[in-house]
């Protein structure tokens, strides 16, 4: 009985909604039904169908929020101590200018050597001290006070003021003598577009006299760092395209005043730059003191008359 009163009940619903809407207190199945225009149904049934589409979209079209820390650069002078903070609790990376670097300290944190890395991690708020060093040497030493703190973990890039010391200086001359030539410059550009620094190479600004320029209209080259290496130096500079059109940056047409000899140049991470945009651009250059280094061999046609 009740399946027959609810189904007649919504056929006459269909029917009257077919007719073009419900009359004004009609009577269907014995229950009295208010006037519904149809309009209403129809504008009700849009509306539903916008917030239900704009909800499906909602997550397309608004890109997760994404908070970044990155590497923090320490400029470190042998015989100076620096306070870093770290984090407390996670493990911190800090990268070295030794080829080999390593830890001295009797402090209870716990700490990993990697190649030039030093992986540093510790539970207590108390200070860490340690000194750094390149392997067995004594010279240069780098004095560290690490300062624990409630952050998120962190990547430290150690920097030796004023260049490379005598020490680094033996670890850089390994480090180009440890592959063929041509090798030794491919990896040196990519410790560059990784912002890492090759073993024993020291980091400074480059001077307002060390300028970097290509000559090629409207490309507006300015000079950043220079790493001093052994027997090898590599500048880094920033190139802007001022130009209303795009340009495709030649390498061949770029010098550097740092050395009587550019080796290689490199550009990263595009070549071809837009109006307004700019990339990095890398050199290898043989340093004046090394060139100064080199010794004139005799002619054998010296006093040799024809």
């Amino acid at each position: 009985m009740k399946r027959a009163v609810w189904g007649g009940w919504l056929a006459g619903i269909a029917g009257l909604i077919g007719a073009g809407g419900v009359g004004a207190m009609d009577t269907v199945g014995g229950i009295e039904l208010p006037a519904v225009p149809l309009a209403v149904l129809a504008a009700a049934r849009a509306e539903s169908a916008s917030v239900l589409h704009a909800a499906l979209d909602e997550p397309h079209t608004e890109a997760p929020a994404v908070l970044e820390t990155g590497p923090h650069s320490v400029r470190v002078t042998p015989g100076v101590n620096v306070i870093v903070p770290v984090a407390l609790g996670h493990l911190n990376r800090m990268l070295t200018p030794f080829e080999t670097p390593q830890v001295r300290t009797v402090s209870q944190a716990s700490t990993r050597v990697e190649g030039a890395a030093v992986y540093v991690a510790t539970t207590s708020e108390e200070p860490v001290g340690l000194y750094l060093t390149d392997g067995e040497e004594t010279e240069p030493a780098v004095s560290l006070t690490l300062w624990p703190k409630r952050i998120p973990p962190r990547e430290i890039h150690l920097l030796l003021a004023g260049g490379p010391a005598t020490g680094t200086r033996r670890a850089a001359a390994r480090w180009e003598a440890a592959q063929p030539y041509v090798e030794t410059l491919t990896q040196a550009f990519r410790a560059l577009a990784l912002t890492h620094l090759p073993a024993g190479y020291g980091l400074r600004p480059a001077a307002r006299r060390e300028r970097v320029g290509c000559a090629q209209p409207g490309l507006i080259v300015t000079p950043g760092q220079v790493l001093e290496g052994h027997g090898l130096w590599l500048v880094t500079a920033l190139a802007h395209n001022d130009a209303d059109q795009t340009l495709e940056l030649d390498e061949r047409l770029c010098a550097t005043e740092l050395g009587p000899e550019v080796l290689a140049v490199a550009a990263w991470p595009r070549v071809r730059l837009a109006p307004g945009e700019a990339t990095e651009l890398y050199l290898a250059v043989r340093p004046l003191e090394a060139a100064s280094e080199s010794r004139a061999r005799p002619s054998l046609l010296g006093g040799v008359r024809p």
